[in-house]
């Protein structure tokens, strides 16, 4: 088996434990999770990531310890991620720079798990998204199932619904194809995001 390194365990470990312990193994949102540990229970290689960082960066250490004061499985997490924010690469998401000025410049996305991330692989996407204050990611779909676990205050919406706040150590479950948009107030938003790839990639 191909190891995997300690901080990425650890990050998955945490990631893992706060999502079961949140989600009912028999919703839909379970058996996701279910179906993504069970792959992710065998790692794959490591990738070769140049790390690097965008100015919404600046957010990061301020979110982290807003997470670290939250119910201690969320706050683990946050302690894992942030051992191992030094070796991400921090991007944009594509066509930023045509959603608005305040999006391109307040928002940062890294790939933790999957193309592009430390560890690539094509079942399972993880990663992180961070919203400087005020600043809105926009609405968008993509066929893979969805989880995010939630790290900071910040408002969610699925399709027409109405804007609910999760609350750190909250969870949105996003089912294939559905509308969603998420939004920070006068705090950064920070999440951590699993999508089920396998499904999509099969079809």
């Amino acid at each position: 088996m191909t190891p995997r390194s300690p901080d990425l365990q650890a990050f998955l470990d945490t990631l893992q434990t706060s999502l079961c312990g949140a989600v009912a193994p028999d919703t839909a949102a379970g058996r996701m999770i279910a179906r993504a540990f069970a792959a992710l229970a065998t790692p794959a290689a490591a990738g070769t990531v140049a790390p690097s960082s965008l100015p919404t960066n600046g957010h990061l250490g301020g979110a982290l310890a807003s997470a670290a004061t939250a119910a201690p499985a969320v706050a683990r997490h946050a302690a894992a991620l942030g051992a191992l924010t030094p070796r991400l690469a921090w991007h944009r998401r594509d066509g930023a720079e045509q959603v608005g000025p305040a999006f391109y410049a307040g928002h940062a996305n890294a790939i933790v798990v999957g193309r592009g991330g430390l560890e690539p692989r094509a079942d399972v996407l993880i990663g992180i998204s961070l919203l400087a204050p005020t600043v809105a990611y926009p609405e968008h779909r993509h066929p893979p199932e969805e989880v995010y676990l939630v790290l900071s205050p910040g408002e969610w919406r699925q399709e027409d619904g109405p804007w609910h706040a999760p609350g750190p150590g909250g969870i949105v479950h996003n089912r294939p194809g559905i509308r969603h948009v998420m939004r920070a107030g006068a705090a950064p938003l920070l999440a951590t995001w699993c999508l089920w790839t396998a499904a999509a990639t099969a079809e």
